[in-house]
């Protein structure tokens, strides 16, 4: 299930490879879909916690852009 939300959620957040996600299966890219979602998820709680915790906030944003770069390249080398 987890899986399935990561991957679209990396379709709305990466347009332009969201063809590839759709058709693409394999476990490598099926751990990063459910790692983006529980990061993207978690970034979520912090975001919405009073008061914020924006140390975490930074590193949850910066974790989400490093996934979303990982499943980009490896979406585009496959």
């Amino acid at each position: 299930m987890s899986k399935e939300r990561g991957r679209r959620k990396l379709m709305l957040r990466l347009p332009d490879i969201r063809h590839l996600l759709a058709n693409k299966t394999s476990e490598a890219l099926a751990e990063m879909f459910e790692s983006y979602d529980l990061a993207a998820d978690a970034l979520e709680r912090f975001r919405s916690k009073n008061p914020r915790e924006d140390k975490l906030i930074s590193e949850y944003e910066q974790l989400c852009r490093e996934i979303e770069q990982e499943v980009v390249v490896y979406c585009k080398n496959r």
